[in-house]
């Protein structure tokens, strides 16, 4: 009977810590809020990286063109290798702003899952790292199909 007595507080203390652990509602909603908030941030920078080599590739594609017509056929040989490299380059640019999109919409899911537990909460991260690889795998995809328009557009 003493042994139960004494139990008893350790019992309740270990019922205590498990609900505390789980994140309420509110706790959820700004985890989640500032997951967006990262994402959106992620994707700002790479579609800033992908602008400036936009720039870039824009610029060097103009100089380019402006040789073709200069030297004409000397010239198509550089403006074909300037073109393919800036298809290489964009290709790589929208590669980093997708897995940008990719790596938010998945934390920002992850965050959402928080709130629950159990079975639902498993079911629910399952589904966001499912999301998350298809969407990585659908990047690759674009990239890989660019990088080869690159090597045969030389």
């Amino acid at each position: 009977m003493k042994t139960t007595i004494r139990l008893l507080p350790i019992a309740a203390a270990l019922a205590f810590l498990l609900v505390g652990c789980q994140q309420t509602p509110s706790e959820n909603a700004k985890d989640v809020a500032e997951a967006r908030q990262d994402a959106a941030r992620n994707v700002s920078e790479a579609k800033q990286d992908a602008a400036e080599t936009n720039k870039e590739v824009d610029r060097d594609v103009t100089a380019a063109r402006t040789d073709y017509d200069d030297a004409k056929q000397g010239a198509r040989v550089k403006l074909s290798k300037v073109e393919a490299d800036a298809i290489a380059k964009t290709a790589l640019a929208d590669y980093d702003i997708a897995t940008a999109r990719a790596d938010g919409a998945y934390e920002i899911a992850n965050e959402k899952c928080d709130v629950l537990t159990g079975v639902e909460r498993d079911s629910c991260q399952s589904t966001a790292e499912a999301k998350h690889e298809a969407d990585l795998a659908a990047a690759v995809a674009a990239r890989d199909e660019a990088l080869v328009r690159a090597d045969w557009h030389e």
